[in-house]
C-alpha cells in the first residue's frame, strides 16, 4: 500500500518537516492543554475528588478529540482532494495515471490523512491508557474503537464520493454534506458521550440477534462504506455513466430493506400494540429514502436514451421498440425501486400484526405521490435538451404541488383537508391518526392519478419522436 503513487504524492506534501512540525506541534498542545486543565480542576477539587474521575475526563475529552480528528478533519481532507486537483488544472493528469480505481480510492483516503492518521493512532493509545485507569473492560474498549474507525470510514468515503460528482463545478464545496452527516450521527455520538460509563451494558437486537451497540453500529456503518466506496469505484471507472447501475441499486435497495427491518424487526413484534402504527410507519419512511434518493444517481439521460435506441432496433428488428423503451427507461427503474419498498411494507404490516387492507389504502395514496414526482424528475430528463429553463419549470411545479395545499388549509377557515393533499402533510398525517375518511384517500390517490396523465403524454411523446428520429436513420 506505501507504494501506491498517489499516498507517496501526499506524503511527500504533508511530511516536508516544515509543515510536519506544525501539525505535531498543534496536536502536542493540544494534548498538554487536556491534561492541564483537568489537572487543575483535580486538584481544586472541584470537578472530581478521585484520581478515577480524573482519568475519565480525560478520556472523555480524547474522545471528542478522537471524533474531530477521524470524523472532521479528515472528511474535510478526503472531500478537498478532487477539487484541489479541480482547481490546480491537474484533474486530467489524475484521471491518467496508470494505477486502479481501487488504488486511487486508497490514495486519497490515506494518503491525505496520513498526518490525521498518525495522531488518530495517538489518541488511540492515549485513550486506552486513560481507559485501563479509569476501569474500562479492554474488550468493551475495543468495540469503541471499531464502531469509530467504521463511523470515521462511512463519513470519509461519503465525502469523496459526493466530491467526484461535483467535478464540474470548481467552486463546489462538500462542507453541507459534511454537515448533514454529522447531523444525522449526532444522535449516536449524543448517546455514547452519556452512557460512556455504560457502555457494555448497552446492547441492541439485529432481527433476533442481541449484540454491544457499538458492534451494530460499526457492520452498519461498514456495510454502507462498502457501497460508498464501490460507488467510488464506479465513478473512477465509468465516469460518464450514473453512479449506480440498475442491478446495484435494486441490490442497495434490498439490502437496505434488510438491515432497516432488523434494526426495527424487535419494535415491530412487541406485545404493547399501543406504539405499534408509528412505530410501523417510521419504518416505511426511513425505507422509503432509497426509493427517493437512489433514482437522484442512477438517471439515465435523454443521450443514453438515443444510443440505446439504436441498439433496440438492431435486436428487435423493429418491433415493440416502445415497450423496450420504456424497460430501459427511468420509470423501470422508479417503479422496480417502489416496488421492492412495497414487499417491505406489506412485510412488517403483517409482522406488526397490524389490518393489511388500511395499509395497502395508505400505499396506494403514497405511490400516487411517487409516480406524480418521478414523472416530473423524468420530464426532466427528456425535455432539458429542448430547453435548459425545463428544469426550473419543473421545480417550481414540484414545490407548488407540496406546498400549495399546506399554505391552503392554513388560510382557509374550515377543516378541508387541503394539507393531506400534500406528500409533506400527507405522511405527518400518520402519525396524528388523523387520516380516518376513506373517501379522502380516494380523493387524494384519484388527484394524484389525474395529475399524471399529462406528464405521461409528455413523456411518451418525447419517445415515439426517440423511435422515429432513429427509424429515419
Amino acid at each position: 500500500m506505501l507504494n501506491n503513487p498517489l499516498i507517496l504524492r501526499y506524503r511527500y506534501n504533508l511530511m516536508r518537516p516544515r509543515k510536519f512540525w506544525i501539525y505535531v506541534t498543534v496536536y502536542v498542545s493540544v494534548i498538554i492543554l487536556i491534561l492541564l486543565l483537568n489537572y487543575i480542576a483535580y486538584k481544586q477539587r472541584e470537578m472530581f475528588t478521585r484520581p478515577i474521575n480524573f482519568s475519565r475526563n480525560v478520556f472523555l475529552h480524547l474522545t471528542v478529540l478522537q471524533i474531530l480528528v477521524l470524523c472532521l478533519l479528515s472528511a474535510i481532507n478526503s472531500g478537498s482532494a478532487i477539487k484541489q486537483e479541480v482547481i490546480g488544472n491537474s484533474y486530467d493528469f489524475f484521471r491518467m495515471l496508470p494505477i486502479s480505481a481501487s488504488k486511487k480510492t486508497i490514495g486519497i483516503l490515506v494518503g491525505k490523512n496520513l498526518i490525521m492518521l498518525l495522531f488518530a493512532a495517538a489518541n488511540f493509545l492515549l485513550l486506552t491508557i486513560f481507559g485501563i485507569y479509569r476501569q474500562i473492560n479492554m474488550l468493551e474498549l475495543m468495540q469503541n474503537f471499531f464502531a469509530l474507525i467504521c463511523i470515521s470510514l462511512f463519513i470519509n468515503s461519503t465525502v469523496l464520493l459526493s466530491s467526484i460528482n461535483k467535478i464540474s463545478n470548481k467552486k463546489s464545496s462538500n462542507t453541507a454534506v459534511i454537515i448533514l452527516l454529522c447531523l444525522l450521527l449526532s444522535p449516536l455520538l449524543f448517546r455514547y458521550f452519556t452512557a460512556i460509563d455504560k457502555l457494555g451494558e448497552i446492547t441492541s437486537k439485529f432481527y433476533t440477534i442481541e449484540m454491544p451497540s457499538t458492534i451494530l453500529v460499526g457492520l452498519v456503518m461498514l456495510y454502507f462504506s462498502c457501497w460508498s466506496i464501490a460507488g467510488i469505484l464506479r465513478k473512477f471507472t465509468l465516469e460518464d455513466e450514473p453512479l449506480f447501475s440498475r442491478i446495484r441499486a435494486f441490490l442497495f435497495m434490498l439490502g437496505f430493506e434488510f438491515v432497516c427491518l432488523g434494526l426495527f424487526y424487535t419494535y415491530l413484534t412487541k406485545e404493547n400494540t399501543t406504539y405499534i402504527w408509528p412505530v410501523n410507519y417510521l419504518y416505511w419512511l426511513i425505507s422509503l429514502l432509497p426509493v427517493l434518493l437512489v433514482p437522484l444517481g442512477s438517471l439515465r439521460r435523454f443521450d443514453k436514451y438515443l444510443e440505446h435506441s439504436g441498439l433496440i432496433q438492431d435486436k428487435s428488428g423493429g418491433k415493440n421498440m416502445m415497450i423496450r423503451m420504456l424497460m430501459y427507461s427511468n420509470l423501470s427503474l422508479g417503479l422496480g425501486l417502489f416496488s421492492i419498498w412495497i414487499v417491505g411494507a406489506v412485510g412488517t404490516t403483517l409482522i406488526a400484526g397490524l389490518k393489511l387492507l388500511p395499509c395497502l389504502h395508505i400505499i396506494l395514496v403514497l405511490f400516487s405521490f411517487y409516480l406524480f414526482l418521478f414523472l416530473l424528475l423524468e420530464l426532466k430528463v427528456v425535455y432539458t435538451s429542448l430547453s435548459n429553463k425545463a428544469g426550473l419549470l419543473l421545480g417550481f411545479i414540484t414545490a407548488v404541488y407540496i406546498i400549495l395545499p399546506l399554505i391552503l388549509e392554513g388560510i382557509l377557515p374550515k377543516h378541508n383537508y387541503f394539507d393531506l393533499f400534500s406528500p409533506a402533510g400527507f405522511i405527518f398525517s400518520l402519525f396524528r391518526e388523523s387520516l380516518k375518511r376513506i373517501d379522502i384517500r380516494n380523493s387524494i390517490w384519484i388527484t394524484n392519478f389525474i395529475l399524471c396523465i399529462i406528464p405521461i403524454l409528455l413523456i411518451l411523446k418525447r419517445h415515439i419522436y426517440i423511435l422515429n428520429m432513429r427509424r429515419k436513420m
